[in-house]
């Protein structure tokens, strides 16, 4: 295995890392080295173990097995802030920096320059603002809001401001997502500056080319293992995917190249979105769906069509464009009103979607309340209708529970969304939207899950199915929409294809 940086001191190594949450194995016995002044890159499928393995050299998992050397010394970290006294920054996806403040401010934040007295010395503080940006290439006006400026910049002064606390290793994730092609490109150059000057990057992207335009080497993780390590040079996006969903080592098991043919039906068009635009998120998206017909739309994060969803289901207001169920206009914002003319959604997000401490049959009938209760009678009468729902509905989807008197709390996460499908199906809408439907959930609940979808289908229900996961996109589309960086650049229909296919495609 080739490396970047054979001749330099090894920044980091993590040996035997090993961490569980409830009795499951999120990494297994991980072996990693990665040297000063390189640029790693870490790929793998949702749920592959990059974030939490990045979390422990962070400090914020404390809990795991193995080792962790930093400067070849080993470390046991306490916390984040133990691991920042070791010259370890992080910069999340969901920045940090404060958007009221001025770009000094954030610069500094936490260790203004004061005088005896406490005084903050706010000259001195921009004047070595100023210089410290310049330094790395960033031109600003450090007296400007942070809100005024674009996402890119606020991204790269989050990054100044961890390498003006001390950070010398930085771990970056999706730091790409949310940024235009200049942007990247100006990112990209902050990161060949950091690297010239001896840092340390991990650099963990869904986007392969990004990680390969920057990375000296990729680490492919997948199911908690370490796949593979590969110097950048030479690779192409297709050997990565395939060490990403397959293997050559010999410990996992999976057909890579499944063929799965779509075909999409020829019924009537029930749900239109017309030149849906929300700047930011997404732009011109245009698409029909047909009765007992599932699309999928595919992307990776941040690709805009999880937005999408939201927006037609009114979470998220959008800027210019229309969506039309059944030819009438649905109304933005309002997801109240979008429900009564016959759209469902159902979130990705258990946790904000159903209520825990609850019954079951109080998370079934909630959103259709009125249309099962009827006219207000006695509490008793209510209550048994609203049992007499959830019980039905219990035993149509197959909920394995022991009552819909007990409290959502005690299901399974495949159960628990199972109870999500059922409490938008309780009134059957025209529509359906599901986020990630199969997210979370172990494989024996997917495949009832994916079952239940598609038993929806055959009763003539639209849906729309959002997700990141090309194996959910395949089990269960007829037709899709390949979404990246906030467009549609791609539709696949009446052909057959395959997993890797659909991931070159983003």
């Amino acid at each position: 295995m080739a490396e970047a940086g054979v001749n330099k001191p090894k920044a980091v190594e993590m040996i035997g890392i090993t961490k569980t949450f409830g009795g499951v194995a999120a990494l297994k016995e991980v072996e990693l080295a990665v040297a000063e002044g390189e640029v790693r890159g870490l790929v793998g499928e949702n749920g592959a173990g990059k974030s939490t393995l990045m979390k422990i050299l962070s400090g914020a998992h404390t809990d795991y097995l193995g080792d962790l050397k930093v400067w070849g010394q080993k470390v046991r970290f306490g916390g984040t802030s133990d691991a920042a006294a070791h010259g370890i920054g992080m910069i999340y996806q969901e920045l940090s920096v404060i958007g009221c403040l001025s770009v000094a401010e954030n610069t500094f934040l936490g260790q203004q320059p004061v005088n005896r007295f406490g005084v903050v010395k706010w000259k001195q503080m921009q004047q070595e603002a100023e210089a410290h940006l310049k330094n790395l290439g960033i031109e600003v006006d450090v007296n400007l809001p942070l809100n005024l400026l674009p996402f890119s910049v606020r991204q790269m002064i989050e990054i100044a401001k961890v390498i003006f606390s001390g950070a010398r290793i930085i771990i970056m994730d999706e730091p790409t997502s949310s940024l235009s092609q200049a942007e990247i490109k100006q990112l990209f150059q902050l990161v060949r500056t950091l690297k010239e000057r001896d840092h340390t990057i991990f650099f963990i992207s869904h986007f392969i080319e990004d990680v390969m335009e920057v990375s000296d080497s990729i680490t492919i993780l997948k199911d908690g293992l370490l796949v593979e390590t590969l110097a950048t040079a030479g690779l192409t996006k297709q050997d990565v995917i395939h060490r990403m969903i397959g293997t050559t080592t010999g410990r996992l098991v999976r057909e890579v190249d499944e063929v799965v043919h779509l075909q999409s039906p020829d019924t009537e068009v029930v749900l239109e979105v017309k030149n849906l635009t929300k700047t930011g998120d997404f732009e011109a998206v245009s698409f029909a769906l047909r009765r007992g017909e599932i699309l999928g739309l595919y992307g990776l994060l941040g690709a805009g069509h999880e937005e999408v969803g939201r927006a037609i289901f009114g979470l998220k207001r959008y800027d210019k464009g229309a969506v039309l169920l059944e030819g009438r206009v649905v109304p933005a914002g309002r997801p109240h009103k979008v429900k009564d003319l016959g759209i469902a959604y159902i979130s990705e997000d258990r946790g904000g979607s159903l209520f825990h401490q609850f019954e079951i049959f109080k998370n079934i009938s909630l959103p259709y309340l009125a249309q099962i209760l009827g006219p207000p009678l006695d509490w008793l009468v209510r209550i048994r209708k609203e049992i007499a729902t959830a019980d039905f509905e219990i035993r149509n989807f197959g909920i394995k529970s022991a009552g819909s008197r007990v409290n959502l709390s005690s299901l399974s996460g495949g159960n628990q969304q199972k109870v999500a499908l059922a409490k938008w199906l309780t009134v059957t809408p025209k529509v359906i939207i599901l986020q990630e439907p199969t997210r979370g959930v172990d494989v024996g609940a997917k495949s009832e899950i994916v079952q239940s979808i598609r038993d929806l289908k055959e009763t003539g229900l639209a849906c729309v199915v959002i997700s990141m996961e090309p194996e959910t996109i395949l089990d269960l589309s007829d037709r899709v929409l390949i979404f990246s960086r906030g467009k549609i650049v791609s539709e696949i229909k009446d052909t057959s294809t395959t997993k890797p296919k659909l991931m070159e495609l983003t």
